[in-house]
């Protein structure tokens, strides 16, 4: 009997079409917690029981497409040559793995202040993880967005051990000081807070540290991984960092010395993305980036 696999894309309204046709449409009519973004959507779909349907199920947000850059079908066809695992995945942004130690490193200089949130929000929820050690995300381990398929077993291992005690956490306590750091904004191209960028890292850091899970990341060579990058600044950094960054993860070994070097880039790479978006449209949205005081004045 061949295995099944469902990737739900969010339909949130009714004028609202899948940007993929190979994927399920999910209606999400009532959008309750529209701030958790699809955080919310797999709690209630492993709440629900809907990821015991299939063999292999993932959620995909609209923007799939337009941030992989690689079809719906051809997402598919990958999970179906990689049935023996644990859960297949795609990282839409390979090139960050050049100036980026892991997701922590990028994420505390693109929303600062994330660590100290993301190690109390798991702390608060009761889970076995400590931040500061997470190890090296390569394109092995390391995906910015929820952009996975996971097995049964995956589901019950990742959303329910890991995802289910946060949600039951905000939920039962929003008042708490550490669910309300969370729900503060962060710097972003839309409007959100600290939780769906935690949630997005907790998956690589998931995954870096259960390697008795089966996982396979869709590849991409260096030249593609160089057309992932969204303007001349970031492939100025690709070019200075890809032999040495590819020799460390060949070798398994980061000397601090390159580890503080990607720190420094990355932390450029911040100051250049948010002053040159600050007046250019982001490519994902059509929108400059916005830091959270100034929303408050538009």
């Amino acid at each position: 009997m061949s295995k099944t696999i469902a990737i739900f894309e969010p339909i949130y309204s009714p004028d609202q079409r899948l940007t993929c046709a190979e994927f399920t449409p999910l209606v999400r009519a009532d959008n309750l917690r529209p701030e958790w973004r699809e955080f919310k959507i797999l709690i209630d779909m492993y709440r629900n029981g809907d990821y015991l349907r299939h063999d292999y199920t993932g959620l995909f947000s609209p923007k799939f497409t337009l941030k992989s850059k690689v079809s719906g079908s051809t997402f598919l066809q990958f999970v179906r040559h990689n049935l023996d695992v644990d859960t297949c995945f795609i990282n839409p942004f390979p090139q960050l793995a050049y100036w980026s130690y892991n997701v922590w490193m990028q994420g505390e200089h693109a929303h600062p202040g994330l660590e100290q949130a993301a190690q109390a929000l798991v702390d608060a929820a009761g889970l076995n993880i400590t931040i500061a050690d997470t190890p090296r995300h390569g394109q092995g381990t390391l995906a910015y967005c929820n952009f996975w398929v996971g097995s049964k077993r995956f589901w019950e291992q990742y959303v329910g051990r890991t995802l289910l005690p946060i949600a039951d956490f905000l939920e039962a306590s929003p008042s708490h000081q550490v669910a309300r750091a969370v729900m503060t904004d962060t710097t972003h191209t839309d409007p959100a807070p600290f939780l769906p960028f935690i949630i997005e890292r907790l998956f690589s850091t998931y995954v870096s540290l259960h390697p008795e899970l089966r996982r396979s990341a869709y590849a991409f060579n260096a030249r593609q991984v160089r057309e992932y990058c969204i303007n001349d600044f970031e492939k100025i950094l690709f070019d200075r960092m890809r032999a040495k960054v590819d020799a460390a993860d060949a070798s398994g070994t980061f000397e601090p010395e390159l580890v503080e070097q990607m720190d420094t880039a990355c932390a450029l790479w911040q100051k250049h993305f948010f002053d040159f978006y600050a007046t250019h449209p982001h490519p994902h949205t059509g929108q400059p980036v916005q830091q959270p005081h100034m929303r408050s004045l538009a």
